[in-house]
């Protein structure tokens, strides 16, 4: 071809209908089905930085499902819309990180489970590559927050466990207690007011704590109301962690199961995740 470009097919009626192999002037080669000229089934595309993309086409470009691996030997695997992820996919990092969900338009959105390399995991709500809704966050060392997410950040109500059997159940903003909150330790259950995750005063009984909350935090009161025992099996502190060679079909039963329904002061301060 004029622009340096080789190409190697089936043509049918002067248009490319068939297996063809079509090698770029920068070094990229295609190989694989096309459809009037466009790229259209199965087909493999390698890039000259050395990323190669195994999987279905489109009107030339990625559609349903495929494997895509990166020179740094990051890897995705799953569904494609429109050129970019989209649907069900798992992404694997350099480091060995792993996200396993939900994507749209190339982000992580909707459900999904995020595990770091250093033992840490979320499985919950997304938008935008952030945690974003309701979720559940676990440490290797034990920690754990069942709540709400914006932007990255706990937002709204959450319940905090640390493993020296104290909780924390209350509103938070920006990543630390913020508002009402009741705090266990041992035997010990006091209701305050939080400001940045600071404890700003403790109220006399329950009753004055009760009076307190707002009408719209008040669909809450279950949890305010739960005592050690019932926040451990909410949390399902007591639950095993199962074999490692079981986690991957576990993940994937979380996602499918969400998919379906879709629909104080230094102790008691927050930790923060990173």
């Amino acid at each position: 071809m004029r622009d340096g470009s080789k190409f190697r097919g089936i043509f049918t009626d002067d248009r490319v209908t068939g297996w063809g192999i079509y090698e770029h002037k920068d070094g990229d080669i295609y190989q694989g089905e096309y459809v009037n000229d466009r790229t259209c089934g199965y087909g493999e595309y390698s890039h000259g930085n050395g990323a190669v993309y195994y999987g279905y086409w489109n009107d030339d470009m990625q559609f349903g499902i495929g494997y895509e691996i990166w020179g740094d030997s990051s890897q995705y695997s799953g569904e494609y819309n429109n050129g970019k992820k989209d649907g069900i996919g798992t992404y694997l990092w350099q480091d060995k990180t792993t996200y396993m969900g939900e994507w749209k338009n190339n982000n992580i959105e909707g459900f999904g489970i995020y595990k770091y390399v250093d033992g840490r995991q979320y499985s919950g709500e997304w938008k935008n590559n952030q945690m974003h809704g309701y979720g559940e966050f676990i440490w290797v060392e034990g920690k754990k927050y069942i709540g709400f997410y914006k932007n990255d950040k706990k937002e709204g109500f959450g319940i905090y466990y640390w493993p020296n059997d104290r909780f924390f159940v209350g509103f938070w903003k920006e990543g630390k207690q913020n508002g009402i909150g009741k705090y266990i330790k041992d035997d010990t259950v006091k209701y305050g007011i939080w400001k940045d995750g600071k404890r700003e005063k403790w109220f006399d009984n329950e009753d004055d704590f009760v009076n307190f909350l707002e009408p719209k935090e008040e669909k809450f009161i279950f949890a305010f109301q739960c005592d050690k025992k019932k926040l451990k099996k909410y949390m399902e502190l007591n639950e095993s962690d199962g074999d490692s060679e079981n986690e991957s079909s576990k993940d994937n039963e979380t996602i499918k199961e969400f998919k379906n329904k879709k629909t104080e002061q230094s102790e008691e301060e927050e930790e923060e995740e990173d």
